[in-house]
């Protein structure tokens, strides 16, 4: 399994290297693995953190060689990365309950700290297989101004196979930075999804070097099998339109009971009206019955598998490609049955809002706070086009960035705003705000061009 051989080479890279100046993140970059996901990971997996392995093994391979009189106290305290004497002193007599001076003289016997060796086996219960990747980043809304589950996921499943990616730069080269879609019927709280544009999926990955397949739902055998090679190979899977009510997508990191279970990560994991199913010591959800429910057959359940590295693109075709992709996105009146895409979608939601009747205000307030999930990303197209060197376009989406944050202020994501839907008149400077975003767009539709 990838995930246990990628445990078993830190450690490796640590006993090979085991008085250098090294540190979580210099073991992370020796594995190929980003640094922030390795502590976690390797913490989940050990048992200690990457500071606490290195330490006790130098302090082991310490006491043994001052308790043999191989070398002097001094020497060994700045081998082993201490800055004083003193220091060091006070880290081994925590370590073995003495000082290094009556370590020497002592008769007691030697505590060691061996190097660990990562096998995996897991037996027992009815026969039933278990298998999960420790130590995934989180997916879920804490970060305020990060909410896109989709992209959330991609980071969180790429950077357990040891990529270094950020939220920021995923949401501009997926193209989530430029979406807006909105439902042709009726509020549809759902409008943020990345299934309403397909298209981001595949130039996701590629842009980011990786093949994927994109798997429609089938029956549970092919659709549990799929999920579990993936798993066994060490490789997340992200799953779109189910296996946790109302998710747009869940990364899924593990299985158990043969399949029968899924874990994983997904904003709505904590809510109890949509997941109710205590997790386990993972800190993963637990879902069974995750073929039904959210995922039957009148629903959309799709599910992405990574099958490997491919070529990655240079800037210049990220560049090309992404603005390509962009373009379409908000060009395209609609690009699936039911969803208006684009520019059009920017007008059908001040339309909406302004002409629809309510006899709920619930309904139209949480759909303003979902869809404004899709402007909220708006503000990672800049820092994009300027690292490409497209000073214009990036001047021109700091200006919708800025008009997507006064919609925020003026209808907040806290359900404090139930006043204004009370009369339409009082949804107007939104919808004013909706229209200069539609203008300002449809201006940076031109330099895409």
């Amino acid at each position: 399994m990838i995930w246990v051989d990628k445990i078993q080479q830190a450690i490796d890279f640590i006993e090979g290297n085991l008085y250098e100046p090294i540190n979580a993140e210099a073991v992370g970059r020796a594995i190929n693995y980003a640094p922030s996901s390795f502590s976690n990971f390797f913490s989940a997996v050990t048992g200690y953190s990457v500071g606490e392995y290195i330490r006790f093994r130098r302090l082991s391979e310490a006491a043994q060689r001052l308790a043999g009189g191989d070398c002097s106290v001094t020497d060994m305290a700045f081998e082993c990365g201490y800055e004083t004497v003193e220091a060091f002193s006070k880290a081994f007599k925590r370590f073995t309950g003495r000082t290094p001076s009556q370590w020497g003289k002592s008769e007691s016997k030697l505590r060691k700290f061996t190097p660990i060796t990562i096998h995996f086996s897991l037996k027992g219960g009815f026969g039933m297989t278990r298998n999960l990747i420790p130590g995934l980043r989180k997916v879920d809304w804490s970060d305020k101004q990060r909410q896109n589950e989709y992209v959330n996921c991609v980071v969180s499943a790429l950077n357990a196979l040891g990529e270094k990616l950020s939220y920021d730069y995923v949401c501009a080269v997926s193209g989530s930075a430029f979406r807006t879609s909105f439902s042709m019927e009726s509020w549809n709280h759902g409008n943020y999804h990345v299934i309403n544009a397909p298209q981001i999926i595949e130039h996701t990955f590629k842009m980011l070097g990786y093949e994927v397949t994109h798997h429609v739902r089938s029956s549970f055998e092919t659709d549990r099998d799929l999920i579990i090679g993936s798993i066994d190979r060490g490789v997340p899977v992200i799953t779109l339109e189910g296996v946790i009510n109302c998710a747009d997508a869940c990364v899924i990191s593990g299985y158990d009971n043969d399949g029968e279970v899924l874990l994983g990560y997904n904003p709505f994991m904590d809510v109890e009206d949509d997941h109710s199913e205590a997790p386990d010591g993972t800190g993963y959800f637990r879902k069974s019955g995750w073929h039904g429910g959210a995922s039957a057959e009148d629903h959309q359940l799709r599910i992405i598998t990574i099958e490997g590295k491919c070529a990655k693109p240079d800037a210049k075709t990220i560049l090309r490609e992404t603005m390509k992709l962009a373009t379409g996105l908000i060009r395209e009146e609609s690009l699936i049955p039911g969803q208006h895409n684009g520019l059009a979608a920017h007008r059908a939601f001040a339309l909406a809002l302004m002409t629809y009747e309510w006899e709920d205000d619930f309904e139209p307030h949480l759909n303003v706070m979902c869809n404004y999930k899709q402007y909220l990303d708006r503000q990672y197209a800049a820092p994009f086009f300027r690292e490409h060197g497209r000073e214009n376009l990036a001047a021109c989406y700091e200006k919708i960035a800025a008009l997507c944050g006064q919609l925020a202020k003026i209808i907040p994501q806290d359900f404090s705003a139930g006043r204004k839907f009370k009369k339409k008149r009082r949804l107007k400077p939104y919808c004013d705000v909706l229209m200069e975003i539609h203008d300002l767009e449809k201006e940076a539709l031109r330099m895409l061009g």
